[in-house]
């Protein structure tokens, strides 16, 4: 599978899941967004990965006919980036800064996890692998609060791709 199509893939399944912070404007971008987009957000970016052969010698025809000689396995990043005053209420629990950025990660953690068979038999994506989470110092410049998740996205690579 692609990495832009992992990408888009990732960045509806949160848009689609995560509360609705935004009246209705996105606010997970793919990659970095712009300084000025507006806050809080989430962007997913891909930052590493590689491909291995199944087996030594060996090809897999799937159901479907295609042909995967190759494991291909992605990782992304996906920040949170949430101003030091940004209030929100979620599910009738009011969040400020630190307490929001948390609780937005916490949720995107659960999307991915409760999301793995969906992307199984929607994508052909054989499994979502949280490697890391980590909180960055804040940025006194901007006054921004950020988390990083890492994730390890795991698919077959179709031969002729």
């Amino acid at each position: 599978m692609k990495i832009v199509t992992v990408n888009k893939i990732l960045v509806d399944l949160l848009r689609n899941n995560l509360p609705n912070l935004h009246g209705g404007k996105p606010y997970v971008y793919v990659d970095y967004p712009r300084v000025d987009a507006t806050f809080p957000r989430a962007s997913v970016t891909h930052v590493g990965g590689n491909l291995t052969p199944i087996a030594v010698g060996e090809v897999v025809t799937s159901t479907d006919g295609h042909t995967f000689a190759l494991l291909s396995t992605l990782d992304f990043d996906i920040d949170v980036w949430v101003k030091m005053d940004n209030r929100a209420t979620i599910d009738g629990t009011t969040y400020v800064g630190t307490k929001l950025r948390d609780e937005l990660a916490d949720r995107i953690i659960q999307i991915l996890i409760e999301n793995k068979k969906t992307l199984k038999e929607d994508y052909g994506i054989l499994d979502v692998e949280v490697l890391g989470v980590y909180s960055h110092p804040l940025d006194e410049d901007l006054m921004l609060h950020r988390k990083t998740i890492t994730i390890r996205i795991t698919s077959e690579r179709v031969k002729s791709e």
